[in-house]
């Protein structure tokens, strides 16, 4: 059922911006494709450290009835953070990139608020070994946001409304029922690491990581791209990046296996892992960059439109860093079952100086500029985690 919803959630993505794209078009879409983005980078920065906090707790709690006691501060004040900062942007973008329209502010400030609580039921029913539960979760999302873009392409009701259907989809987290009193664990009670220093690492590690996973759009219209061109950036990279986001989904079901591997000292077997992830990861992104540039401006134009075709290169690159950035993702599970966030940190810090150092020393276009930039940041994350893993161990 992972699998299931994973899939589902893909394919939903997709149906939301095509629906989208086709019935507004690549400049109204624009300011929806910037709200997707936000949500993206703050779902992901925020939000997926909170759930794997959550799943961490659960598996080492040993099926106490309070396993997140002493973590409601830090993870009300992450949601806080998300909420000030989201509404901080979209008053502040209102004019360059929203289209000047007022109407995404509020969009903002329900936005993480409704995904905060998606986010704690899908670590409750992860840690609770629930996935039959989690991958229902996932589905039922993607299907509720796909059925409101194609009530508000029907209607006719313009981008803001179709920004709405990204933010209220998450209420479909209390039909599955996830706070309940999850299972004893097999591991045995063990005391979790200090919240404030796990929770600390992964959000600069997500911070920086996210920010070279998906703030491509709004540097390409930092760059002085037009409106037209920050679109095909989006629908492009976000097309090919649907096996990332489909990873964050799948994450949940490794991390209660690293956490035990790890609390159990079976240092060998994730060793090994580490090894196969990191030479698979960087051949099938060479591969999967070649197929991306030979077919890829061809699929956007079929999914999207002719308006929305990339160029050659673009496509390649952006399925080059995905796959770099997939490797990357199943590698941190190694890092967080063992409760070290802030070698993560370090790691991402650096691939992030390393992109925008690209973007900064090489003229050119920008949507080239940027695409190339996410591929040496995820190249560079790829090694510099796997490096990480494999130095002294340092359980949480």
């Amino acid at each position: 059922m992972m699998f299931v919803g994973t899939t589902v959630s893909a394919v939903g993505a997709y149906l939301f911006q095509v629906i989208g794209g086709r019935a507004l078009g690549a400049e109204a879409f624009a300011p929806v494709s910037v709200m997707w983005t936000v949500l993206f980078l703050g779902f992901t920065v925020f939000l997926i450290p909170v759930e794997q906090m959550v799943i961490r707790r659960l598996v080492l709690a040993a099926g106490r009835p309070r396993p997140l006691a002493g973590a409601t501060t830090s993870i009300v004040a992450v949601l806080g953070g998300a909420t000030v900062l989201a509404v901080g942007f979209a008053v502040f973008a209102k004019g360059s990139l929203l289209g000047g329209d007022a109407g995404y502010v509020p969009v903002a400030a329900v936005m993480f608020l409704g995904h905060g609580a998606l986010a704690l039921g899908r670590g409750y029913l992860a840690g609770s070994h629930r996935f039959f539960e989690y991958g229902l979760l996932v589905a039922l999302d993607a299907i509720g946001k796909v059925i409101g873009a194609a009530v508000v392409a029907l209607a006719g009701w313009g981008p803001v409304a179709l920004s709405w259907a990204l933010v209220l989809s998450p209420i479909v987290v209390f039909a599955v029922r996830p706070f309940r009193n999850p299972p004893t664990s097999s591991v045995g009670e063990q005391a979790p690491e200090s919240e404030l220093r796990f929770i600390a690492g992964f959000l600069v590690a997500t911070a920086a990581s996210q920010t070279v996973l998906g703030a491509g759009p709004l540097v390409v219209g930092a760059l002085g791209a037009s409106s037209a061109a920050i679109s095909v950036f989006f629908v492009t990279t976000t097309l090919f990046r649907g096996p990332m986001s489909a990873a964050y989904n799948l994450i949940a079901r490794l991390l209660p296996g690293t956490t035990m591997r790890a609390a159990a000292g079976d240092d060998a077997m994730l060793d090994r892992w580490v090894w196969r992830i990191l030479f698979g990861g960087l051949g099938t992104g060479v591969v999967a960059g070649i197929v991306g540039a030979v077919f890829g401006p061809f699929v956007v134009r079929v999914l999207y439109g002719a308006e929305f075709t990339p160029s050659h290169w673009l496509a390649g690159l952006a399925a080059a860093g995905v796959i770099a950035g997939v490797a990357g993702l199943a590698t941190t599970q190694i890092l967080v079952g063992r409760g070290d966030t802030t070698r993560m940190a370090v790691v991402w810090v650096i691939a992030l100086a390393l992109a925008a150092g690209y973007v900064v020393a090489v003229d050119g276009d920008p949507t080239l500029r940027v695409a190339a930039a996410f591929c040496v940041g995820e190249a560079a994350a790829l090694v510099g985690l796997s490096v990480a893993a494999l130095g002294p161990r340092a359980h949480g």
